[in-house]
């Protein structure tokens, strides 16, 4: 099943186990208010991570839990931080240290939780600041990838609960999505919506390939922006 689910993040799995995970230099912020840049790192540092488990490249994972423990402490330090809440600290803190534990015993649902739990934090981190694709949109992503976590664990009590989440999201996305001229895109992802329904009804594994379709449908909603 980790196999099957192998496409479940970005393009970030390019970086080679044990390589420092390719960085945007940081630049002055175009305008008040935008995503700081050690947020939009940690974005890509914990897609990563959970594109390094699924290759086995638990080097990697290491190497990305370090990114990230260390790019938190650089955000923390900032004055951008300061709307941060102290649950959000915490819930931050608990998953790289999760992510680092995983990495070390090499065990790979752990590992993408704990990454999924980072990508959880910084898509509300989002909420912050001025970014042009809603912060749902990024939600969307990290409630597929649970999806697909609890698939592995076959929970398909935690699934159905995962799919009606990513159903409320996508209502709440939909309307801008719509807005901004996306009726394709919206349309696709609830045709994958209704499937994975439909397949977790009845505990299909092949929920996994269309987990993995909406993980590139989500990709398509935000080029919309």
């Amino acid at each position: 099943m980790l196999a099957c689910a192998a496409l479940s993040c970005g393009s970030s799995d390019d970086n080679k186990a044990g390589e420092q995970p390719t960085r945007t230099q940081p630049q002055a912020s175009a305008e008040t208010g935008s995503v700081p840049q050690p947020v939009l790192d940690m974005e890509n540092d914990a897609e990563d991570a959970i594109d390094q488990v699924l290759s086995g490249r638990w080097d990697g994972v290491t190497t990305d839990a370090g990114s990230l423990a260390d790019t938190w402490t650089e955000f923390l330090s900032s004055s951008d931080a300061s709307g941060v809440s102290a649950d959000q600290r915490a819930a931050m803190d608990k998953a790289i240290s999760g992510l680092k534990a995983a990495a070390q015993s090499q065990d790979a649902i752990a590992a993408r939780q704990s990454a999924n739990d980072i990508s959880k934090v910084i898509v509300d981190v989002f909420d912050l600041f001025q970014h042009k694709v809603p912060s749902d949109i990024g939600r969307l992503d990290w409630q597929e990838r649970q999806v697909l976590i609890d698939i592995d664990r076959a929970d398909w009590t935690a699934v159905t609960a995962d799919l009606a989440q990513l159903r409320q999201t996508f209502s709440r996305a939909k309307p801008g999505v719509l807005a901004a001229g996306g009726d394709r895109e919206a349309a696709d992802f609830e045709a994958s919506l209704n499937e994975q329904d439909r397949l977790a009804a009845a505990q299909d594994p092949a929920i996994v390939d269309e987990g993995n379709v909406a993980l590139e449908l989500v990709d398509d909603l935000e080029g919309v922006y």
